[in-house]
């Protein structure tokens, strides 16, 4: 079954997808509009953090890398002196360059890009130091040299380049043509410690190194003639001066008289670099100072816009929010006032009526339902609440008449019922009265199972009053023992001969409860016997507890699961109401109904002989006073075949080792079976359980002498059933 959702969740999502949209498009603006402002806000800290000491670690590698050019040249310790002063200016700049990149301002400005591009330079500025062991150990050339000092100027140039604006379109022309120039100079670098390298090792180039010489030159001027005409006219001047000086012409001539093979002195080629390279690192600074200026009165303008468009865009959504939420909770609100009106209806006044009925109550189906006053002023809602007036009357109208319906087939089924008890109990009469006539066995045999079965029959009729609603007529004054209460219900099952009743105090039960709680009994001791092997034993034990009297009923089957005893024990504590359409568990409907009204517990248990045990607790207030006891008189129990000896109380009845099957006595004879000859006293009334499992040993012919213990089971029984006799006609006997 699929969850179901409130109105107040359905109205939000028909509402929402509006809102989520406007929403969606609002914060898309306002986040391009900021995104780009926030980057134009970088540029200052990527400036600062990244780029200048980028420039300041360049510089120093690409005068280092001139340096190394002369030292593997002439190897002499002047040389080698510089350089080493130089390697630490090299080392100074790459710590301020790490220092810088790695903090937090500078981490967070970098995109994803940015940080990929600033990986890449680490690695190279790492592996400067393996540059320079090759340099010491002159394990390098001069065009190797060049390649490897050319990394890190490399990785730096793709760094600068993701840091460009593309969202500002002639800043980030302006960045790219800077950008260019500056790559520039890192070529000019190159070429000039390829020729200081040669020129100091007192030879012209190679050819190899001249082609290199020859591609870097090329290379530098092609990028200044890209990159100087797309600059703005005040960005380009400092570099026009400088590609219109003297020095910068007389560095070209020495430059082409490399290229065409002519001679050049040393000192002058250095001396032409370092003055051109000074001129073009201070035209370098001057515009990269003027980009960065100008990004920050471009990033304030688009954070105007961007406000300005926030703004207007969040006063929308919030007047939307405001009219979908009060559409939304008007709606609810009324929405709810139904469903108030409708748990009403389901939680109280319906429960209500259908107790009034179970006590046959009058209902004034009217007043049980007044009509529903919806809030707000919404069709719909009304035409929902009218409907629902007619369902709840239509509800109400209906309990009232399967209630009615109800009673009438209970009513029925009590009638039907009542008949058969006043029939199965003109029955048992007779068959009493035939039993007392019959002379021959066989037959004596045939009529105490006819007397057997009916007075199941009786049984079961008598359930079928529980069932819809009444109460057994059979009544008792006095109190009955405990114990013959139990052989009573023992009587009214098919297998009662493997019952065993073990001896218990002589506790004793109210009259009022006596036939209910023998029906029981009966329903469990049946249940146990079905539910077990044809020669497992049945063991019944009582005895008094802190509560009330409890009595314990144990079979020998196979038992049942966990969940089921537990689902059977919930449902013995609280009973439903009898469902007729459950006609297979009719004796736990029984059991559960008559725990109820008479407030015991019935609890079932695993048995310890791997059957299932059911304890069955009264209360005090069924118990009557206690059977004074008397000492060393022995009691034999019912069901098990065995005489069994008890604590000192006082004897029931003597009953013969076999119930049903007739003994073999000394003399021959047959014996006699006379109905209700030895049922206790409390039990004998007309019309009371019949304890049609007895035997009475007759006197029979050619008998001889007694045993001690057969003439002390006769005196006690005598006395036994003097004492009972003389206590009934004081008390006025039974009444059914």
């Amino acid at each position: 079954m699929a969850s179901s959702k409130p109105i107040r969740f359905k109205i939000s999502a028909l509402l929402a997808i509006p809102l989520v949209s406007l929403t969606a498009l609002w914060g898309f603006a306002a986040t391009v509009t900021v995104g780009d402002s926030m980057s134009l806000l970088t540029i200052a800290t990527l400036y600062d953090s990244v780029e200048k000491p980028g420039d300041e670690l360049s510089n120093a590698l690409q005068r280092e890398h001139l340096l190394s050019a002369e030292y593997l040249a002439t190897r002499s310790e002047a040389d080698r002196s510089t350089l080493a002063m130089q390697r630490t200016v090299t080392n100074q700049a790459r710590r301020r360059f790490r220092e810088e990149t790695t903090t937090e301002s500078a981490q967070s400005a970098m995109t994803d890009d940015m940080k990929i591009r600033f990986n890449e330079v680490m690695n190279r500025v790492n592996a400067l130091d393996a540059i320079r062991a090759k340099v010491d150990g002159g394990r390098i050339g001069l065009i190797s040299l060049s390649r490897d000092f050319s990394l890190v100027p490399d990785a730096l140039n793709r760094l600068f380049n993701s840091m460009s604006l593309n969202n500002d379109l002639p800043l980030y022309q302006q960045s790219r043509s800077l950008s260019m120039i500056t790559y520039a100079k890192d070529l000019l670098s190159r070429e000039r410690a390829l020729a200081t390298g040669a020129l100091a090792a007192g030879r012209a180039l190679t050819p190899n190194e001249l082609r290199l010489f020859n591609q870097l030159v090329t290379n530098r001027v092609f990028l200044m003639d890209q990159g100087l005409p797309d600059l703005e006219p005040k960005l380009r001047l400092p570099f026009t001066g400088m590609t219109t000086s003297t020095i910068y012409t007389r560095f070209t001539g020495l430059e082409e008289n490399l290229q065409e093979g002519d001679s050049v002195v040393a000192t002058d080629w250095r001396a032409a670099g370092d003055d051109l390279d000074a001129i073009y690192q201070r035209a370098l600074m001057a515009v990269t100072l003027s980009l960065a200026d100008r990004a920050a009165p471009s990033a304030a303008a688009t954070f105007i816009k961007a406000g300005v468009a926030g703004v207007l865009g969040l006063v929308a959504v919030v007047a939307s929010l405001l009219i979908s939420y009060r559409v939304g909770s008007g709606l609810t609100r009324e929405l709810a006032g139904v469903r108030r009106a409708a748990r009403e209806v389901a939680e109280v006044r319906l429960p209500r009526v259908m107790e009034k009925l179970r006590r046959n109550e009058s209902v004034d189906v009217a007043a049980e339902t007044p009509p529903l006053e919806p809030l707000g002023s919404t069709a719909e809602v009304h035409d929902v609440a009218a409907a629902f007036d007619s369902v709840q009357q239509r509800a109400i109208q209906s309990a009232v008449e399967q209630a009615t319906l109800r009673e009438g087939v209970a009513q029925s089924f009590r009638n039907l019922a009542r008949r058969s008890q006043s029939l199965l109990q003109r029955q048992i009469k007779l068959l009493d009265s035939m039993q007392k006539q019959a002379d021959d066995p066989v037959a004596l045999e045939n009529l105490f199972r006819l007397d057997h079965l009916t007075t199941r029959m009786r049984r079961h009729a008598e359930g079928l009053v529980i069932l819809s609603g009444g109460a057994v007529g059979r009544k008792w004054r006095s109190a009955v023992l405990m114990e013959d209460v139990l052989r009573g219900a023992a009587a009214q099952v098919e297998d009662y001969a493997r019952v065993r009743i073990y001896p218990m105090a002589g506790s004793t039960l109210v009259g009022s409860a006596v036939a209910d709680m023998m029906h029981l009994y009966a329903e469990i001791i049946e249940n146990a016997t079905v539910f077990s092997p044809p020669d497992a034993e049945v063991s019944i034990r009582g005895e008094l507890v802190g509560r009330g009297f409890a009595v314990e009923i144990e079979d020998r089957g196979l038992g049942m699961t966990e969940e089921k005893r537990a689902a059977i024990n919930e449902r013995l504590a609280s009973p439903p109401e009898f469902d007729p359409a459950e006609t297979d568990r009719l004796g736990f409907a029984v059991v559960g109904l008559l725990a109820a009204r008479y407030g015991i517990s019935v609890t079932l248990r695993p048995s310890p002989y791997g059957g299932t045990g059911v304890v069955v607790l009264l209360p005090e207030n069924l118990l009557g006073d206690p059977e004074p006891a008397e000492p060393e008189e022995p009691l034999v129990s019912l069901g098990a075949g065995r005489p069994e000896l008890s604590a000192p109380v006082e004897p029931l009845m003597p009953v013969p080792a076999d119930l049903w099957k007739a003994p073999q006595r000394r003399g021959g004879g047959l014996p006699r079976r006379v109905r209700q000859a030895n049922l206790p006293p409390g039990l004998r009334p007309d019309g009371s359980v019949q304890g049609d499992r007895r035997q009475a040993p007759v006197p029979m012919a050619e008998a001889t002498e007694r045993s001690p213990e057969e003439a002390r089971a006769l005196l006690n029984s005598f006395r036994s059933g003097w004492r009972r006799g003389r206590a009934e006609s004081e008390q006025g006997g039974t009444d059914r």
